[in-house]
């Protein structure tokens, strides 16, 4: 009877550890996402180690360092972090976006558009994953399928400027003038201070014989500071 009662004195104690534990694990996290978000990475990496101190496999801690890392720019280091995340918890979508970002930094598109993928599956609403996938796609020169990624993040949001500009770029690339033009003017109609979408409207129309209308977007780039409107003029309209 006493080694009974022993062993459950001991059994609570144990839970009693573990469970301020994983509070001081967790406290630690909430520390360094306040220090993530004013940039201060060191602070933000020392609060967590310490919380993989008390919790090795504190899943949310390990996805931060690893979001950390790749913001530093140490993108193996940041995949393998990311590894562990995923090992721990398939259903991870941070991790698995976190990854992909990573791989398509070291130029592993197929890698990226892999996690990419992954990371949709578990959230079909995030505008950025299929703005990065399409990039990726862009990259192997898979345009169609770039342009139907670029699709699904302009649907979920409507004032994605980048991803009017990808669309318009990757869409003269396939030989789609009226659709590029037309989408460099969605971005400059979004953000009239986005000199590329003057340079590259510009560049589409002369290629495609209207060098008139050309000249008199590249004079509007350079009235804007584009120097290279400023370079196309010298060449393209004397």
């Amino acid at each position: 009877m006493l080694m009974k009662k022993t062993l459950l004195v001991l059994s609570f104690s144990l839970f009693i550890h573990l469970l301020f534990s994983q509070n001081n694990a967790t406290e630690y996290l909430l520390s360094a996402t306040v220090n993530d978000s004013l940039k201060d990475y060191p602070a933000a990496k020392h609060d967590l180690d310490n919380a993989l101190q008390l919790n090795p496999d504190f899943d949310s801690a390990l996805c931060l360092l690893g979001n950390i890392t790749l913001k530093e720019g140490s993108y193996k280091d940041a995949i393998k972090l990311f590894d562990k995340v995923v090992k721990l918890n398939q259903n991870y979508f941070e991790a698995f976006y976190g990854r992909a970002s990573a791989k398509a930094q070291l130029k592993d598109y197929s890698g990226a558009i892999k996690d990419f993928s992954k990371a949709i599956l578990l959230n079909s609403n995030h505008a950025k994953s299929y703005y990065n996938r399409a990039l990726a796609k862009g990259y192997l020169e898979d345009y169609p399928a770039a342009i139907l990624d670029l699709n699904k993040a302009i649907g979920i949001d409507a004032k994605y400027v980048t991803a009017y500009y990808s669309r318009a770029f990757w869409e003269d690339i396939s030989g789609n003038y009226d659709d590029a033009v037309k989408d460099y003017k969605k971005v400059i109609e979004l953000d009239a201070s986005y000199r590329e979408a003057y340079t590259g409207m510009a560049t589409a129309m002369y290629q495609h014989g209207d060098k008139t209308q050309a000249c008199e977007v590249l004079k509007t780039a350079a009235e804007k500071g584009s120097i290279m409107a400023e370079e196309l003029i010298n060449k393209l309209c004397n």
